[in-house]
């Protein structure tokens, strides 16, 4: 799990604010990093609001406790907070009563404003923003939604913002909605099969990149900016990144 958030940058704490984007390709499965996340938020006392568009708290609850950390005792202190933003989109849907984006935007800050009531700062993770598109919303209104947000994080000290999303396939408004959230976030996630296939030693690849670093380089040069490339294994209680070629 440390060797995540390292690579997160997020190992060090947050002076400001930190912008990142979990791209899932190829119907990988990233959970493991919000997984990680949440543990880290726990151990270091630090609020998150998680917008579940995907997994269930539940889901998380059970993962976390094969990570040594118990979620639900957390949710109940309010410190980890979790919006079941999918099931009450559907609901609406269902009802004949669909959310429009700003209104969706709206419920969000109201989630956030809670938290802020008891803490200074306020990280969130938006899990599974490509759902929004199965939700109805489309990449005009998707991509309203990660501005109004990403807007909202940038006044706030400390804090994290991750955005999960699931490109299925070139030219998909999907892996348009990934590469817009790309040019938007200081870390880029990449998360892949392994090419070869299913292998019971490496779970697939991860790259982490630093795209907002380009733009420091005027004031800053000495700073790295090649990508990071790892194979991760999954374990039960987490999971490990590798050096390509050492397995």
């Amino acid at each position: 799990m440390s060797d995540v958030i390292t690579s997160l940058h997020l190992d060090k704490g947050v002076v400001t604010h930190k912008l990142i984007a979990v791209k899932e390709l190829n119907g990988c499965d990233s959970s493991f990093i919000i997984s990680c996340l949440l543990g880290h938020c726990i151990r270091n006392k630090n609020a998150l609001l998680v917008v579940c568009l995907h997994n269930s708290q539940e889901h998380y609850h059970n993962v976390g406790l094969k990570m040594n950390y118990n979620l639900n005792k957390n949710v109940e202190s309010g410190l980890i907070h979790f919006y079941n933003a999918g099931e009450e989109l559907t609901r609406a849907i269902l009802d004949s009563n669909s959310i429009s984006a700003n209104i969706f935007c709206t419920k969000l800050k109201e989630q956030i404003d809670k938290i802020k009531k008891n803490y200074n700062s306020v990280n969130i993770i938006i899990e599974g923003v490509s759902h929004l598109f199965d939700l109805e919303f489309s990449l005009r209104e998707v991509n309203y939604i990660c501005k109004e947000i990403i807007n909202l994080v940038r006044d706030y000290d400390n804090s994290f913002l991750l955005m999960q999303c699931n490109a299925a396939c070139d030219n998909d408004e999907t892996h348009v909605m990934a590469n817009l959230l790309a040019y938007k976030v200081h870390v880029l996630v990449e998360v892949d099969h392994l090419a070869s296939g299913w292998s019971t030693d490496v779970s697939g690849h991860i790259t982490f990149k630093y795209p907002s670093r380009k733009f420091e380089k005027e004031h800053k040069h000495k700073i790295e900016l090649k990508p990071s490339h790892h194979l991760f294994k999954l374990f039960d209680r987490g999971v490990k990144l590798l050096a390509p070629g050492a397995v």
